[in-house]
């Protein structure tokens, strides 16, 4: 079979070699009407290839191209490959000439790009730290629920280490009069800014910016056409720059984890390996991989396809099988694809479906997420035993109990996600302005209003409440992971310690890695921010984080590239 395929792709080829031969001499013979300017020509085109030399030199080419079109200092690759073809100067070797011109100038603009790109990326390449580190002189919000800041405090970060030992390690947290700082650290005065853990955005998505564009409303055929391109070599390529870029600037405001919920080619799976081999300085990130959902469903063009049993179980061995580290599901409707108003939140899977999911995925001991945004939905998820609904919708009193103590879930409760970020903009500006189309604007109203009423149902219940943002959405960012916790306060009665422990300890809680980080406590990772104050007193100080600390390594001016002219948003009454 494989022998067959490929006689056929040379067959091809051969034949495609041919007619493009059999064109050439066509137009050859129109241009000159001799068999010498037939086999000049193909020798031209041949020869021709010298002339890409010139236009693709990474940031000399284009220059080096002009000054030989020029015939500046007595070099003409044109006329010379026009003398060794023997050939007359005419519009067909011109024509030549330019195409080939402008192709080696883009390829000459690719290379310049992947080399600034490494370029700047150098500054996140991985260095061992060489001393180990006191902060002294601040105060620290150590993401509990109910503990009080350290007023004059100090944390040990131990970066020397054996060789079996995990750099980056809080050893010591306290007030200055309890901690005693061994010789062979180094003191960094923080001269009174607040300390505490890095945020934590459970629901977002690295390809994207939250920049609005015109993607948004591109066909089904044209975002296939896209998601092919991103497949190839030079796709993944950029794929994989765009989604480093997009995780740099979330660690630079702060957010020192995101989970990926759902990202195309398991590119992520790439980056997030590369961090923690040690080759990226970057945040933490915990990846889904693959999506999984129905044919023409919610995520259909970049996900797993699944229309049975026998689809589910298949698509969540092979994402256990490329090392994921939770399982995205998409079992209704969405915003963003919907084609007509009411689509979105839709149940998609059946609950058959849905069980058989969560029933593969925790046999190999992950979680499953389920993008969901109805109430019909989340019945249906709860049943299905799902660990966490991602965006949400009202939820009734007789489901209380069941999102509370779930005994299919894999442990035992199911956490609501809210992500009001992910619909604020879509819903309260206008569809010319976030640049979707005028049945996911009235969707997103829509989804919106329950959105925020699951956030107020799930805390006046005492459900478990994760925050995360669906960044990459239009008009949800990178960087603004704490606009979330604003909503938070605006919409419930929450206190400012209550939504920082949600977006730090809390969220590690609800996504399993609390073990490692989410708070500042002896023996977890130093992941931390400094701000200048009291976000306790005032949210806002979130937004200007002044020094990231990641692992062992410390950002000493996180700088946040922001979106430009990106309209602010007023916050959707209710």
């Amino acid at each position: 079979m494989e022998n067959n395929k490929n006689s056929i792709f040379k067959a091809r080829s051969l034949l495609s070699i041919l007619i493009f031969i059999i064109f050439v001499s066509l137009l050859a013979w129109i241009t000159y009407g001799t068999y010498e300017g037939i086999i000049g020509s193909l020798a031209y085109l041949i020869v021709g290839i010298l002339n890409f030399f010139p236009w693709i030199i990474p940031f000399a080419g284009i220059p080096l191209g002009i000054l030989d079109v020029l015939g500046i200092y007595g070099f003409k690759m044109y006329n010379l490959t026009l003398d060794i073809a023997r050939l007359n100067s005419s519009w067909l070797p011109a024509t030549w000439f330019w195409i080939i011109s402008i192709i080696g100038s883009l390829i000459d603009i690719f290379l310049m790009f992947l080399i600034i790109t490494w370029l700047l990326g150098l500054k996140y390449k991985k260095k061992e730290p060489k001393t180990n580190i006191a902060l002294i002189n601040c105060s620290i919000l150590d993401g509990n629920k109910d503990s009080k800041i350290i007023s004059n405090g100090s944390i040990l970060i131990q970066n020397i280490t054996e060789k079996d030992e995990t750099p980056g390690l809080i050893t010591g947290v306290g007030a200055k009069s309890d901690i005693e700082i061994p010789k062979d650290f180094k003191k960094i005065d923080l001269k009174g800014a607040y300390v505490l853990p890095g945020l934590i955005n459970a629901h977002c998505h690295l390809t994207g910016s939250g920049k609005p564009t015109r993607l948004m409303k591109l066909s089904d055929k044209n975002m296939v056409r896209l998601f092919k391109f991103l497949g190839t070599p030079i796709g993944k390529i950029i794929l994989f720059k765009l989604m480093k870029k997009n995780a740099l600037n979330a660690l630079n405001s702060g957010v020192t984890t995101m989970r990926s919920m759902a990202d195309p080619l398991y590119v992520d799976l790439k980056l997030r390996d590369k961090i923690n081999d040690g080759k990226i300085i970057g945040p933490r990130i915990l990846c889904a991989g693959k999506g999984i959902c129905i044919t023409g469903g919610h995520g259909w063009v970049t996900g797993f396809i699944a229309d049975s049993i026998p689809e589910i179980r298949k698509a969540i061995r092979q994402n256990l099988r490329m090392r994921v580290d939770h399982i995205k599901i998409l079992s209704t409707g969405g915003v963003m694809d919907a084609r007509k108003v009411g689509e979105a939140g839709r149940p998609q899977m059946t609950i058959e479906e849905i069980e058989t999911a969560c029933f593969e995925a925790h046999r190999g001991g992950l979680l499953v997420a389920t993008h969901c945004e109805s109430t019909e939905g989340i019945r249906e998820a709860l049943e299905g035993g799902v660990d966490s609904i991602e965006h949400a919708a009202q939820i009734p009193d007789d489901l209380v109990p069941l999102a509370r103590n779930n005994p299919r879930a894999l442990r035992g409760y199911t956490v609501i996600v809210p992500t009001l970020s992910a619909g604020m903009g879509m819903a309260v500006l206008s569809k010319e302005q976030t640049k979707i189309t005028a049945e996911s604007f009235e969707n997103a109203q829509i989804i919106m209003k329950g959105m925020i009423l699951a956030l107020q149902k799930a805390y006046k219940e005492g459900l478990r409440i994760s925050c995360g943002t669906d960044a990459s959405v239009p008009y949800s960012t990178q960087y603004e992971v704490w606009k979330e916790l604003k909503y938070y306060l605006k919409y419930t009665d929450m206190t400012p310690q209550e939504v920082i422990y949600i977006a730090t300890k809390g969220n590690a809680e609800n996504i399993g890695i609390d073990d490692t980080t989410g708070s500042i406590e002896v023996g977890k990772s130093a992941d931390l921010i400094v701000v200048p104050g009291n976000p306790l007193e005032n949210i806002d100080y979130l937004g200007e984080v002044s020094k990231v600390i990641i692992r062992s390594h410390i950002i000493k001016h996180p700088k946040v590239k922001k979106i430009k002219k990106l309209k602010e948003i007023t916050p959707l009454e209710v």
